[in-house]
């Protein structure tokens, strides 16, 4: 026997095995539902007539889910899975491979490849992956991902476990095929995917429900993706502390208290507290909010600080310090907290006008509430000052980057990147612009201006600068002579997208990813920062970003003189 006819033997053989190997083997409920919903989501986004919308693609799910009981192994699963993508209309095939000039991070089709025993399953899925014959019924061509139509599913319960379900694999394949920032979180999407499936398989309480709702989100890690289930806050949030605290480079300080609840705890105001419940500040804040609340960074998870020491219990372990003296205590907690309550706070030092001169011929603008007409004031008050600082510790109600960037900008130019979806090609993106670009393009700014504020610019920033206000930052960054100062922003700067979930929730996260002009991205990042702030516990009631803002400018100005 030729050594030709015994390697097809053996392939023959080996092939044989696989199969029979494979038509014995029990396959779990869990990868019953995952392969399900795989190819579920995979169809709707790419499926040419799915994606039109004329099929009831949730009722079909909810049909479907309840058959995977009497399925025992994966021969039995491949064959219902090709059944199933039989059940409708033969797609429309248009293939395009090239991935030449798109963001292919997200691409994540892998999965298919465990159907290549079975031909003709497999084949079809393939197709589909490389499909741009597809409709927009779920999500729109404008590469901003809008999903108008997803209404919710019509009677919803979450006491029925493919309901549950629905609303997991809804939300987990939009993300999968239409986030544009995906590659970013800490935890791999498909790969946590078995667990999610297990949180809502399990959910059979209501609170079981909508933490796993949570979970789900939180693992988004997005700074806009904030939820906020009652049944999870009532049960985990209850008692609230007589106190107002801020965190200090991971000490809380307490700033505010109402004076008769807080007798019978002994709590003044500059309390230190450096432990709760045994742990240090830093790590209770990443296990106690940072599993509920999703955040693009750390800076942005102690912008919710002031719930950590909310407790299901009317009562909360603490360590303080006091001056040299360290106390361990149980600290009262209660439900409600009177309005009328007489109470007493740090004082702290803030600029109250919205533009004024300050520190010897220095101008200050807060960005928060000023209008455009002020803005024009102030930069024809501030035309002779040695400097300027732009106080963006806020999100800006009545104006523009581009509004700025017309006093600070010699000339026009770009000061932002932005990573859009692809119009027809799902997990795909590509650096991009909205159609009104071919009249004016959003992502540059200013204008010839031979008469620019060239002096320095000071820009402010810290963990409440988020969206927009991260996008106006980057537009003053863009000014030739900007340096900017405080802490790291949160990590969203781009527009969010709201999707509805079939039990009616309707959650947002970043709909496009933000960069600068050179590839730095800023999603989860935030803005580039110059100079760090060094807040302590002895100096934070002075505004030390105002007090380093002078100090830059100042030294600036002496070395001209």
């Amino acid at each position: 026997m030729n050594r030709k006819n015994i390697f097809t033997i053996t392939l023959c053989f080996c092939f044989i095995m696989q199969m029979f190997s494979q038509e014995k083997q029990v396959i779990n409920t869990t990868e019953k539902y995952k392969q399900f919903g795989l190819v579920w989501g995979l169809l709707k986004y790419h499926h040419s007539e799915v994606s039109k919308g004329i099929y009831n693609w949730d009722e079909i799910f909810v049909e479907n889910i309840d058959k995977l009981e009497s399925i025992q192994t994966q021969t039995n699963l491949d064959t219902f899975l090709l059944n199933f993508v039989l059940s409708v209309k033969e797609s429309k095939i248009k293939t395009d491979t090239t991935t030449d000039n798109e963001f292919t991070k997200n691409v994540d089709y892998n999965w298919i490849e465990q159907y290549s025993v079975n031909k003709e399953l497999y084949t079809r899925l393939k197709k589909l992956e490389n499909n741009t014959s597809i409709g927009n019924y779920y999500t729109s061509k404008s590469g901003i991902p809008t999903f108008e139509n997803e209404k919710g599913f019509k009677a919803f319960d979450y006491k029925i476990k493919s309901h549950r379900l629905l609303e997991l694999f809804s939300f987990w394949n939009v993300i999968q095929y239409h986030y544009v920032n995906k590659y970013l979180m800490d935890k791999n999407w498909f790969s946590e995917l078995e667990n999610f499936i297990d949180d809502f398989a399990n959910g059979n309480s209501q609170l079981k429900y909508e933490l796993a709702k949570t979970n789900l989100i939180v693992s988004l890690n997005d700074s806009h993706s904030y939820f906020f289930s009652k049944t999870v806050l009532d049960s985990l949030f209850t008692f609230k502390p007589p106190m107002t605290i801020v965190d200090v480079n991971d000490t809380l300080v307490v700033t505010r208290i109402f004076n008769k609840l807080v007798e019978k705890d002994d709590l003044k105001l500059g309390d230190l507290i450096f432990e709760i419940n045994d742990m240090d500040i830093k790590s209770f804040l990443k296990q106690k909010i940072g599993t509920k609340i999703s955040s693009s960074n750390e800076a942005h998870l102690k912008y919710w600080t002031r719930f950590l020491m909310w407790n299901k219990e009317d009562s909360i372990k603490v360590k303080i310090k006091r001056k040299d003296l360290v106390t361990t205590k149980y600290i009262h907690l209660y439900k409600t907290l009177s309005k009328d309550e007489d109470y007493s706070s740090l004082p702290f030092f803030s600029y109250k006008k919205e533009w004024q001169i300050i520190d010897d011929n220095i101008g200050y603008i807060n960005l928060k509430t000023i209008s455009k007409d002020d803005l024009k004031k102030a930069f024809e008050e501030f035309s002779n000052t040695n400097g300027i600082i732009i106080d963006l510790r806020n999100y800006p109600k009545s104006i523009s980057g581009s509004d700025i960037a017309n006093y600070t900008y010699p000339e026009r130019k770009e000061f932002i990147k932005v990573l859009f979806s692809s119009r027809n090609r799902p997990s795909l993106a590509k650096f991009d612009k909205p159609a009104i670009s071919a009249i004016v393009d959003p992502f540059k700014a200013g204008g010839k201006n031979s008469k620019y504020y060239s002096k320095k610019i000071i820009l402010l920033v810290n963990n409440t600068t988020q969206s927009k206000a991260e996008y106006i930052g980057m537009a003053i960054q863009a000014s030739p002579t900007c340096i900017t100062v405080g802490e790291t922003t949160s990590g969203a700067p781009m527009n969010v997208t709201l999707f509805k979930l079939p039990d009616a929730t309707e959650i947002q996260f970043t709909a496009m990813g933000g960069f600068y002009p050179d590839g730095t991205g800023v999603q989860r990042k935030g803005l580039k920062i110059d100079h760090f702030v060094k807040e302590t516990t002895s100096n934070f009631t002075e505004d030390q970003y105002i007090i380093k803002g002078i100090e830059l400018i100042k030294s600036t100005t002496n070395k001209e003189n």
